[in-house]
């Protein structure tokens, strides 16, 4: 299914970002209920603590990490600060099934939005501002993810002062909103997020460990899906 009309047709979508590029990992969040799975490739993953190799070295994972979600969604970070996939990579992915792509706007190579095929999620993070939420409504940008939590909060709790600014993003940036659990959101907390205006969660190592075993992905992934189903 392509991953822009799924977060757009939802009440709510479920995303789950593995903490480590692992088939059981995602075979156990999709047997817990995950609607779509993001893996990373050339990133230090901060939250995970975990380093992801080049395309080149995650290439057969990614293919059959493809095959294993059949209409599930697949997205990827291909990139960060140090390094990106080519244009020519991204080629070849999109040939290969990927559904989407996620990644800070200071980070995107301006090829990468010239994909024809790729649902494009971009992220603003702590230093956006309003002007930057005027840019997203205007640009080609499909949905925005609002990694905007500063690394020292990563783990804490989350507050009301959080929703009223994923309320603020939401109703400015006019492109479907994407949270990210940097903060320690509960499932309980989720319909917070929806009457926000949010579109969708995607549950990480904050909330699953960054270390979690096949059982551990599945259960939290399953308490996140039934949140979303009782909205």
């Amino acid at each position: 299914m392509d991953f822009k009309a799924m977060v757009k047709e939802n009440k709510f979508t479920l995303v789950v970002s593995l903490p480590e590029n692992n088939l059981e990992l995602a075979r156990a969040a999709l047997e817990g209920g995950a609607q779509a799975i993001k893996v990373h490739a050339n990133v230090w993953h901060r939250a995970s603590g975990h380093t992801f190799g080049t395309y080149e070295e995650n290439r057969r994972f990614l293919k059959e990490l493809i095959k294993l979600c059949g209409e599930v969604p697949v997205g990827l970070v291909p990139g960060g600060e140090d390094a990106f996939i080519t244009n020519e990579e991204r080629l070849e992915a999109e040939e290969m099934g990927l559904r989407f792509f996620s990644s800070y706007l200071q980070h995107l190579p301006c090829y990468m939005m010239e994909s024809r095929k790729l649902t494009k999620m971009a992220a603003i993070d702590c230093t956006y501002n309003q002007n930057t939420l005027d840019g997203v409504r205007l640009s080609g940008i499909d949905i925005l993810e609002c990694s905007v939590q500063p690394g020292e909060l990563y783990g804490t709790p989350l507050n009301y002062g959080d929703i009223l600014r994923y309320t603020d993003i939401s109703a400015k940036a006019g492109k479907p909103t994407l949270i990210p659990t940097q903060k320690k959101i509960r499932p309980e907390e989720v319909r917070h997020l929806y009457e926000a205006g949010c579109k969708a969660v995607m549950i990480g190592a904050v909330v699953m460990g960054k270390d979690p075993t096949a059982d551990q992905v599945k259960a939290v992934t399953r308490q996140f899906k039934h949140a979303v189903d009782q909205l």
